[in-house]
């Protein structure tokens, strides 16, 4: 028994499901009924269609929404993990079993980690459920998937003595981006954020810092503002001594703006290459300076992301609250925050166990020696 299903979105030919039936002739009138209720309820998928098509059309149609990082890391994606195994096959032959096996193939047999996996299959649902709102699948298949679980993986942030040689360094090998990375330790702002930094947004009065901004590349060398990460502002109050790094900063910039005859504004970027400020420091250029710096050092190990892990930490072992530190960090909750340096907050909390235990017995000790006294 055939039904049609409609035009093929691809080739705009007309369809037909075929079915084969054992049985009489009233049993098959009836489920040849049943396929063409589910035809005129668009629960049929209607094309032939491959997942390299599908994923071609729905990124297209999403790259307006996504950003440069985002869009390069999807295609990146789609390019060496997913479509040489999934791109030539039919949307229809493809099941949830087949992504499970895809996603434990990428673990063992790639190494990827799990979380490089899951964003795969974040790839793969998006476009397949674009694939069921134009009804190109019934279902999506990677709804039910089993994801390989997150391993948990500690934070291990530099010590006070390696960030003070970092920053000491730095500092010489150049000023402005020792001031950058003293920001980067007593803030722990990211590397995007320090960069979309304006004068406007230090407030000195109040000593206090607005983080609303971050700059990323675009190809070719270009760069744009976004949102920050959670596309959120959050205020950051500073210490007196990243106050004098950053009236340092300012002295610098008049100066330099003054000998180039421009006009420095609040609008200017606080780290730029230019006199008068007009184009911020690009992250990737942060990054190459870091490089150099612990290279001359000896301390590769560190990555500049490490400076925000050492805030969050310094801070937690010194026993801020954990909201407090997500706050600063610009964490969208305190339960991210807890999920990444758990370990820092356990040992707080075991430090705590023991101080509050020592007042307990202290108090306990000093009731029991009292000598009583005799009515």
């Amino acid at each position: 028994m055939r039904v049609r299903t409609g035009r093929d979105p691809l080739t705009g030919r007309y369809r037909q499901i075929s079915r084969t039936f054992h049985g009489l002739k009233k049993d098959a009138q009836m489920a040849l009924n049943e396929l063409a209720v589910e035809a005129d309820q668009g629960k049929l998928a209607n094309t032939n269609a491959t997942f390299g098509q599908l994923a071609e059309q729905w990124l297209n149609l999403a790259k307006p929404n996504l950003g440069p990082q985002t869009l390069r890391s999807y295609s990146g994606l789609l390019d060496n993990h997913i479509l040489p195994a999934l791109g030539t096959r039919p949307l229809r032959q493809i099941q949830t079993a087949d992504l499970d096996s895809l996603y434990h193939s990428l673990v063992k047999r790639k190494g990827l980690s799990t979380s490089s996996v899951r964003r795969v299959h974040t790839v793969v649902h998006r476009a397949f459920q674009q694939g069921v709102r134009w009804k190109w699948v019934r279902e999506n298949p990677a709804s039910l998937v089993s994801l390989p679980k997150l391993s948990r993986h500690e934070v291990t942030p530099p010590d006070v003595e390696q960030v003070k040689q970092l920053l000491a360094a730095a500092a010489k090998f150049d000023p402005v981006f020792g001031r950058l990375l003293h920001l980067a330790a007593t803030t722990g702002a990211r590397r995007g954020e320090l960069c979309a930094l304006k004068w406007k947004q230090v407030d000195t009065d109040s000593s206090a810092l607005l983080i609303e901004h971050a700059i990323i590349e675009t190809p070719g060398g270009g760069w744009l503002e976004k949102d920050t990460k959670t596309h959120a502002s959050r205020r950051i109050a500073l210490d007196g001594e990243t106050l004098r790094v950053l009236a340092e900063q300012r002295a610098y910039v008049d100066e330099l703006s003054r000998v180039a005859e421009l006009t420095l504004s609040d609008e200017s970027y606080v780290f730029s290459l230019e006199p008068d400020g007009r184009r911020p420091f690009l992250p990737t250029y942060v990054t190459r300076r870091f490089e150099i710096v612990r290279a001359n050092l000896g301390l590769t190990q560190i990555r500049l992301h490490d400076f925000r892990h050492f805030a969050a930490t310094r801070l937690i072992s010194s026993g801020v609250s954990v909201r407090t530190v997500a706050g600063r960090l610009g964490h969208s909750n305190a339960s991210m925050t807890l999920q990444v340096y758990s370990h820092f907050v356990e040992a707080n909390d075991r430090e705590a166990a023991e101080l509050i235990g020592s007042l307990v017995s202290n108090a306990s000790t000093k009731r029991s020696t009292k000598p009583r006294q005799r009515k």
